[in-house]
């Protein structure tokens, strides 16, 4: 998984970090950048294990910044453990699951959009993640089927019945208005 972890890290700037047990935190600048990653890190790990991810937004405190991720808290890391809680609570524990607590008027939104969209990333299988995360970074489906040895209709049809295409065109809804509240 670290190595996962670092090719998030090689797109937005931050991997992940291993903490305690099978823990891990990272700090992004924006929900959006958070979200996004929360996706990135679920397609790469598709095939390995299910990941339970939560994100909280607001001010993030540390006794000793030399050991971050270590002695972390403040809002952002209460409303994470709480986004982590209410996973579990949900039942989908042990699947891919995000959830989001930012205590602003738009968590049952984000969090909505997160129920589906990991829900439709729950039923990819390696093949078809490999697909949304080539299209998610720009790439064509013609590039995409080169580097799988498909052809090109094989790709455009897993994108068009699996809803890879809906997860690339939903993506733009992890952009909410929240002014920087680290």
């Amino acid at each position: 998984m670290e190595s996962r972890f670092a090719e998030v890290g090689d797109i937005l700037g931050e991997a992940p970090v291993f903490t305690i047990g099978d823990e891990f935190q990272v700090r992004y600048p924006t929900v959006e950048e958070a979200i996004e990653a929360s996706l990135q890190l679920h397609l790469r790990s598709a095939g390995l294990t299910g990941l339970r991810i939560g994100i909280g937004w607001g001010e993030l405190l540390a006794e000793d910044p030399a050991r971050k991720p270590f002695g972390e808290d403040g809002p952002c890391w209460w409303r994470a453990r709480d986004a982590i809680e209410a996973v579990e609570r949900s039942g989908r524990g042990a699947q891919r699951a995000t959830a989001i607590k930012t205590e602003t008027a738009i968590d049952t939104l984000l969090n909505d959009y997160l129920l589906l969209r990991d829900t439709l990333i729950l039923g990819l299988d390696d093949s078809d993640a490999r697909i949304a995360l080539g299209l998610l970074s720009g790439r064509t489906q013609t590039d995409l089927a080169g580097e799988l040895g498909i052809n090109k209709s094989s790709v455009s049809r897993r994108a068009n019945t699996h809803g890879i295409l809906a997860l690339v065109e939903a993506r733009s809804i992890g952009s909410p208005p929240l002014e920087d509240g680290r």
